[in-house]
């Protein structure tokens, strides 16, 4: 991977863009595609600013947690760039109604947003199954890496 570029446009949250990086470079060799991305964007928004992306590209009216853009030619090559967009306030209510920290809510959005680019989905019950079990197996590969509560921090 030539370039990762964390930017993060949320007002209230500070984010460990060092420590970011190195979190998506283990995801990327976890996941060992055959695809190589040439470069990624993860960057980090608030609800009304991807309320608007999500109505622009996907079609649907509220805020989500991650939209994932994947940009390689139609397919015609191995390489592709890749843009992953999260909702810093979605992962912050997320994790209290699903009982998880706020650092892990927003690195699953990170994993997810990656498998997303890799080629997995979330529409049918079957792939939703697949996909979820590749997200756990990534974040408990992470887990007994990294300290993942010094990703963020309030402003």
């Amino acid at each position: 991977m030539r370039q990762i570029e964390i930017i993060n446009l949320h007002k209230k949250y500070k984010l460990a863009p060092a420590l970011l990086k190195d979190v998506i470079k283990k995801i990327l060799r976890f996941v060992k595609s055959p695809e190589r991305m040439s470069s990624l964007d993860v960057v980090f928004l608030d609800d009304k600013s991807i309320k608007v992306l999500n109505r622009r590209h996907k079609g649907y009216n509220r805020p989500t947690d991650v939209l994932s853009f994947r940009f390689d030619d139609e397919g015609l090559l191995k390489d592709f760039t890749g843009e992953v967009i999260i909702s810093v306030d979605r992962a912050f209510e997320n994790s209290k109604i699903f009982g998880t920290g706020f650092d892990e809510e927003l690195i699953l959005y990170v994993v997810h947003g990656l498998l997303h680019l890799f080629g997995y989905d979330d529409i049918s019950p079957k792939d939703r199954v697949m996909m979820r079990r590749k997200e756990k197996e990534i974040l408990e590969y992470l887990c007994k890496r990294e300290d993942l509560s010094k990703v963020l921090t309030p402003r």
